[in-house]
């Protein structure tokens, strides 16, 4: 049993030596975007206080390299989730103000880290890869983020006009729709 753990464990340095050799830049530099986006994520998540602390700051730095380092896996979504947290926590327990334009950088980061991740997940590591590959994929994104931004600015513009009632309702037909597409996607796929 012994041997077949050493046997195991020199198998998975053999190979990983083997990626590091024959690791290509577009690839990696994917993945420094991932690792990137995530550490602007967390950043912007967490309070102030909390980034004072020297472990939250190696804690919060081992979960943001886990998406670049792991792209295929549920690294990506436990770096979102603690995003979420490191946001919930912020607002609710240290009382920050949920300010709009730090809530727009942080689904913006969020969702180029998202993106770049699933980029990187689909890229063999020796895959040869234009910068016109990389700056469309940026591009495409970073239109969905605006348009994303620009749209919930405008309804948080309306909502505050029309708060009370009406709000709640057309908060009800938005997730219903929401659904609806989503079921729509999904049945089309």
């Amino acid at each position: 049993m012994f041997e077949e753990l050493q046997e195991y464990f020199f198998g998975r340095i053999g190979h990983a030596r083997d990626l590091v050799e024959r690791a290509s830049a577009g690839p990696l530099l994917v993945r420094a975007g991932v690792a990137v986006f995530a550490v602007l994520s967390m950043v912007l998540a967490f309070p102030s206080d909390v980034l004072h602390n020297v472990a939250a700051i190696g804690i919060a730095g081992v979960v943001a390299l886990l998406p670049a380092a792991f792209p295929r896996t549920r690294m990506v979504g436990l770096a979102v989730f603690a995003c979420v947290f490191g946001w919930l926590i912020g607002t609710l327990i240290y009382g920050e103000p949920v300010a709009v334009v730090r809530l727009v950088a942080l689904s913006t980061t969020l969702y180029l880290m998202h993106s770049l991740a699933a980029l990187a997940a689909v890229l063999p590591y020796d895959a040869v890869l234009s910068p016109g590959v990389l700056v469309g994929w940026l591009l495409r994104a970073g239109g969905i983020v605006a348009a994303s931004a620009v749209v919930s600015v405008a309804l948080l513009l309306v909502v505050k006009l029309a708060i009370g009632p009406v709000f709640l309702v057309a908060s009800l037909v938005g997730v219903v729709a929401a659904g609806a597409l989503a079921y729509l996607i999904a049945r089309r796929a």
